[in-house]
């Protein structure tokens, strides 16, 4: 950690130096010179709030009694905890997207999908400091047959930071505008981040050509001429979570003068977070090992 404002968050347990979501991932970020950590988290058949990205067993970094898996694997929501922790998460099927793209990732061969609870431990155990922790609740409107339910998987969230007392350490972020909304019911002050897709990026959550966008929970953009940053605060946001493309200083000025934090994801530059840095933006979540050269 540095005297810089801006706070460094490594995402997704930092997915491009380390085994995304794992707790090998997150022990070694609490190592580095980063705030916090961000988690994916969803839920396991049998209701344990477990970190991991998709929705599937993943086939690119998932290995089953030591083979790769031929075809992406079954709903995490239809598995058991021990029968998700039959798979090997520690590292990247050769020559895949992600294994291209960070080819000096470090593996952890013989890593599993954790809890919440097991992270959470992680970070108390940490030296130094607290750490941070923003966990992305993963729904999805338009598939409910595949995602959590934004209820469940809420309640049991704030439940398990409720009980490892890291409440007020914790901020619960979310493409689902309305688990936001969930969660700053259940637990009134945590803080929360509406997380957002730029246009170029966007396939699901774009609005559709007649009604409110799905994912927006009756806050969509086009009610207030476009603008992301005025949806979020009638929505009741404190904070909005863009891809960092998406960042100027022209939207820095607007979530001002509307009162909100600004925290960009999907850094993976050092000079992009320093970019974000200069332009003041409350947090930076990055997928590292940039993070040491800021």
């Amino acid at each position: 950690m540095s005297l810089r404002n801006t706070l460094i968050v490594a995402g997704a347990t930092g997915y491009g130096a380390f085994t995304a979501n794992s707790l090998e991932g997150a022990r070694a970020c609490l190592a580095a010179p980063v705030d916090g950590i961000e988690i994916d988290v969803q839920m396991t058949a049998d209701g344990q709030v477990v970190a991991h990205h998709d929705y599937w067993v993943s086939r690119d970094s998932s290995r089953l009694n030591g083979e790769w898996l031929a075809e992406r694997g079954p709903a995490l929501k239809t598995l058991t905890l021990d029968q998700l922790r039959a798979y090997d998460i520690g590292r990247l099927r050769p020559g895949s997207e992600y294994d291209v793209r960070y080819p000096d990732r470090q593996s952890f061969d013989g890593a599993r999908v954790p809890t919440l609870s097991d992270l959470l431990g992680a970070l108390a155990a940490a030296e130094g400091p607290r750490r941070l922790l923003y966990v992305e609740i993963k729904t999805d409107p338009t598939d409910p047959e595949a995602a959590p339910d934004p209820v469940v998987v809420t309640d049991a969230v704030i439940e398990a930071l409720t009980a490892a007392d890291y409440l007020a350490h914790a901020k619960i972020i979310a493409f689902d505008w309305s688990v936001l909304r969930l969660a700053a019911a259940r637990a009134p002050g945590i803080a929360t981040a509406h997380l957002t897709i730029p246009a170029a990026l966007a396939t699901s959550a774009e609005r559709p050509a007649d009604s409110d966008s799905p994912w927006r929970d009756g806050a969509d953009p086009h009610h207030f001429g476009g603008s992301d940053l005025r949806a979020i605060k009638a929505h009741g946001g404190m904070e909005w979570s863009p891809y960092f493309t998406d960042v100027t200083p022209e939207r820095v000025a607007e979530g001002a003068a509307l009162g909100l934090r600004i925290g960009p994801w999907g850094l993976s530059r050092a000079e992009d977070i320093r970019r974000m840095v200069d332009l003041g933006v409350f947090s930076a979540t990055v997928s590292g090992p940039c993070w040491g050269d800021v």
